[in-house]
């Protein structure tokens, strides 16, 4: 894409080209996992870079239709924008949707100048890396990891200690190894696995649900090798960790006794499956008064109100429901959440017509995790649903059906 200039033009050589934009993305995922405030630079200067590259060469003439995708969530904003345009709130939301764009044709503009494997495996890699920190805290830590989760928590990780985001992003790891080939077969197919137990080891049951549903697409990798004996061979692995983890069996123990002690006129923080079904509940009653397209900076206020109002000896911890589609209706209404709901199912058939089965999985994973959580809505959310899904989009050597 990029051709070699003069040494006055030092900058716009493609070796220099390749390092620059390498190392903004690893800055990048640096970024994730340490510092928001990293994160949050890194996606301003890809904005800049994507300016400095445009003006100085132009952009491939493919016109991708997941680019113009990734536009609309700046315009699906105003449905919940006009009602509280002065809130700063309301501008929070703007800057994370604004992850979409940028994230679409970064990854365009990088797979443009550097091979697309090269940028897959570097995310595999730090995904991978990153996993010391909390293995090595449950080596170190036995038996206050088992109390841990025996209390309903988690083993202490990075991205500000989210260990939902974080297994989110060790489950993209997967899915650009299974559904991508940036190692070879064998390779690959240990860290498949590996990469596998260490989701089920963490225990986090977000990152289950996403892993159940890339096992439904691995009978149709054709280039998977035995993929079919895989399948069974991974569910064998899932079962047999409940007598060999301790982490799994505490946590299911835990979220047994968690539904056990739910009590819909109580609200209880301590109970977490407990905590977010009374908090949807408070949104089910705020919709039901009408209170819905309040504006996304409205959101927090109704929530508190109606909390009072069915909780008043307990303050509310959170000022969202954990659905995103209740956030989508609380902010912008019945015509808001329709029209979010399109733009979240799109590349699902887009994924469908050019047979990419690593958009689908992945877009389908974002989905069922929007059904117990808001994930949309902030920074590290918006982040691990468009950057994997772009790095699988752009790809073309995605698995195919």
């Amino acid at each position: 894409m990029f051709k070699k200039t003069t040494n006055r033009n030092f900058l716009w050589q493609q070796p220099t080209i390749h390092c620059l934009l390498t190392g903004l993305f690893v800055l990048m995922l640096l970024g994730l996992l340490f510092s928001r405030a990293v994160l949050s630079i890194s996606m301003a200067v890809w904005l800049i870079t994507l300016i400095a590259f445009k003006l100085q060469h132009p952009f491939p003439k493919e016109k991708h239709p997941l680019l113009y995708w990734s536009l609309i969530p700046l315009v699906l904003f105003v449905v919940g924008a006009w009602q509280l345009p002065f809130q700063k709130d309301t501008y929070d939301f703007l800057l994370n949707l604004c992850t979409y764009p940028i994230a679409f044709f970064a990854v365009h503009l990088l797979y443009a100048s550097i091979d697309g494997n090269k940028i897959i495996r570097i995310w595999i890699v730090v995904a991978f890396l990153s996993s010391i920190y909390p293995l090595s805290w449950y080596a170190t830590h036995f038996q206050e990891a088992v109390i841990k989760y025996g209390s309903g928590q988690s083993m202490p990780v990075w991205m500000d200690h989210d260990h939902i985001r974080y297994s989110i992003f060790l489950c993209s790891a997967f899915a650009l190894l299974l559904f991508h080939y940036p190692f070879s077969n064998n390779f690959r197919l240990s860290v498949v696995v590996a990469t596998f137990l260490l989701i089920v080891f963490l225990s986090v049951r977000t990152a289950w649900v996403i892993l159940a549903i890339m096992l439904l697409f691995i009978p149709f990798l054709k280039i998977i090798p035995y993929h079919k004996w895989l399948t069974v061979g991974i569910i064998a692995i899932a079962c047999c960790s409940y007598f060999i983890l301790p982490t799994v069996q505490k946590k299911i123990a835990y979220t047994l006794y968690d539904w056990q002690q739910f009590k819909p006129s109580v609200f209880n923080s301590n109970y977490s499956d407990g905590a977010r079904r009374n908090l949807n509940y408070i949104a089910f009653e705020a919709i039901q008064h009408k209170s819905y397209n309040v504006g996304w900076a409205g959101v927090a206020p109704i929530m508190q109100q109606y909390g009072k109002k069915y909780f008043p000896q307990q303050p509310l911890q959170f000022g969202w429901p954990f659905n995103q589609w209740l956030f989508w209706l609380l902010g912008s209404g019945w015509l808001g959440v329709l029209a979010w709901t399109i733009w979240l199912l799109y590349p699902i058939i887009w994924g469908w017509q050019q047979q990419q089965l690593g958009v689908i999985a992945w877009s389908m994973a974002i989905m069922a995790s929007c059904l117990v959580e808001s994930n949309l809505n902030f920074q590290f959310g918006v982040f691990l649903h468009a950057w994997p899904l772009a790095l699988m989009a752009f790809n073309h050597q995605d698995n195919k059906r």
